[in-house]
C-alpha cells in the first residue's frame, strides 16, 4: 500500500494515544504518516500543569517523536474549547494542510469532560466543510471515525473493529507517560501515584508490564472490544461518513 496520512484530533495531550493508539502504532509500523492534534494545549490553564508549561510541551513533543508521529497544538485552554465557527475554521486549516486519508476524533456525544464532546463536534464540521469554509479546493478523503477514550454508556455505537493484539503491549503502556506528567502536579503532589497493575502479556514474553491508571483502562477496554469482535484485544470506532462498509481504508490499514 502506498503511504497514507492519518489525522487524529484529540482534546488533551493523551487522548489520541488512548483512543486510537492501536491504529496509530500499526500505521507507523507500516510507514504511514500520522498527525496528532492536541486542541486544548494551553497548559497554563490547567492547575495540574501550571508552572510547567514549557516542560510539558517538550515532553509531549518528545513522546510523539518516540512513537513516530507529528504533534500539532491548537492552543486552546482546558475546558475552554469553543463550539463556534472560529474553532471549526482553525481545525479546517489543519485538515486542508494535512490532507488526510482518514480522520479520527472524539465521540461528540461523550458526556464528559466537556472538551471531548466539543472537539468531536468541531472536528466533524471541520472535515465535512473544510473547503467551503476556507473557500478553497483541496483533494482529501472525508473518511472519518469517532474513537472512545473513556468507555461509558453513551451514544457510541461502534461499527468498525480492528485487532490490536500485536501492538497491545506498547500501546497499553503509552498512557503511563502522560500519567507520570499528571503525577508531577506541583500544586497537588501525588507521592503515592504509580502503577496500579503489573501484568504479563502473551505476546510480550516474560517481561512484566507496569500499567498506570489510563494504561490499565486502555487494556481493559481493548479486552472488552476484542471479546465483541472475536479478537484478543481490539479498538472500536464509529464510522461517520456515508461510504459503504466494504470500501473503507481503516480496516485495510489495520491488517
Amino acid at each position: 500500500m502506498e503511504q497514507k496520512t492519518i489525522l487524529a484530533i484529540g482534546a488533551h495531550m493523551d487522548d489520541c494515544e488512548i483512543g486510537a493508539g492501536g491504529l496509530i502504532a500499526k500505521a507507523v509500523r507500516k510507514g504511514h504518516r500520522v498527525v496528532l492534534v492536541n486542541v486544548a494545549s494551553d497548559y497554563s490553564t490547567w492547575r495540574v500543569t501550571q508552572g510547567r508549561e514549557e516542560e510539558i510541551k517538550e515532553r509531549v513533543v518528545r513522546k510523539a517523536a518516540q512513537i513516530g508521529v507529528e504533534k500539532r497544538f491548537l492552543g486552546y485552554g482546558y475546558q475552554q474549547v469553543p463550539r463556534d465557527l472560529s474553532a471549526i475554521k482553525k481545525l479546517a486549516e489543519v485538515v486542508i494542510d494535512v490532507r488526510p486519508d482518514i480522520t479520527l476524533f472524539h465521540n461528540r456525544f461523550e458526556p464528559s469532560p466537556s472538551d471531548h464532546a466539543t472537539v468531536g463536534y468541531i472536528a466533524e464540521r471541520a472535515v465535512r466543510d473544510a473547503t467551503r469554509l476556507l473557500d478553497t479546493y483541496v483533494d482529501f478523503s472525508q473518511e472519518m471515525y469517532a474513537f472512545e477514550v473513556y468507555p461509558r454508556i453513551s451514544q457510541f455505537r461502534p461499527d468498525v473493529f480492528i485487532d490490536i493484539t500485536d501492538v497491545i503491549a506498547e500501546v497499553a503502556q503509552w498512557p503511563n507517560y502522560f500519567d507520570e506528567i499528571y503525577a508531577g502536579d506541583i500544586h497537588n503532589p501525588r507521592p503515592s501515584a504509580g502503577p496500579r497493575a503489573h501484568i504479563r502479556l502473551d505476546l510480550h514474553g516474560e517481561q512484566e508490564i507496569a500499567l498506570w491508571t489510563h494504561g490499565d483502562m486502555k487494556l481493559a477496554t481493548a479486552a472488552f472490544r476484542g471479546w465483541q469482535c472475536g479478537a484478543r484485544y481490539a479498538e472500536a470506532y464509529m464510522a461517520l461518513d456515508q461510504r459503504a462498509m466494504g470500501r473503507r481504508l481503516l480496516p485495510e490499514l489495520a491488517e
